[in-house]
């Protein structure tokens, strides 16, 4: 005679275990995916990095005589031809997405025809190796050179 156990579900002890391993993973995996923590600061300074090599560029290849320049200001940053925002995103602005974010120091980086960088004017003062912005309050930091050559520390 043989006997028969049909398995009906889970036992306490399982299911128990799958509560903690659960629990496990809400507290400690969850926060790290929805936590913005640095993720801002990363996202300015790619956006920075555009906004430099776009006007490296237009200064590159106008023959106008226009200077051009990346402008850095308190309230954002963004590529300039004589003063005026220029490129599909004009000003890239520190505030809703990027509230609390600065950069330092706040002073605009001119370029040449040749892609130089330049401290004071366009072609005045050459940037002083290497220039270096700080993204507060992560301390994320760029390195610009006077050959116009920008990286990501």
């Amino acid at each position: 005679m043989t006997l028969y156990v049909k398995a009906r579900g889970f036992t306490l002890v399982e299911l128990v275990t799958v509560m903690i391993l659960l629990g496990v993973l809400a507290i400690v995996v969850l926060p790290r995916f929805s936590s913005r923590d640095g993720y801002a600061e990363y996202a300015v300074r790619d956006q920075f990095i555009s906004a430099f090599h776009y006007a490296q560029q237009r200064a590159m290849y106008d023959h106008g005589g226009d200077c051009y320049r990346v402008n850095l200001t308190a309230a954002g940053f963004g590529p300039q031809r004589s003063g005026l925002y220029i490129g599909p995103v004009a000003e890239v602005a520190l505030s809703d997405d990027y509230e609390g974010v600065s950069l330092t120091p706040q002073l605009p980086l001119y370029f040449d025809g040749l892609g130089n960088t330049y401290s004071t004017s366009c072609n005045i003062d050459i940037l002083t190796d290497p220039y270096i912005i700080t993204l507060n309050p992560s301390g994320i930091q760029l390195q610009v050179y006077s050959t116009g050559f920008i990286k990501a520390l």
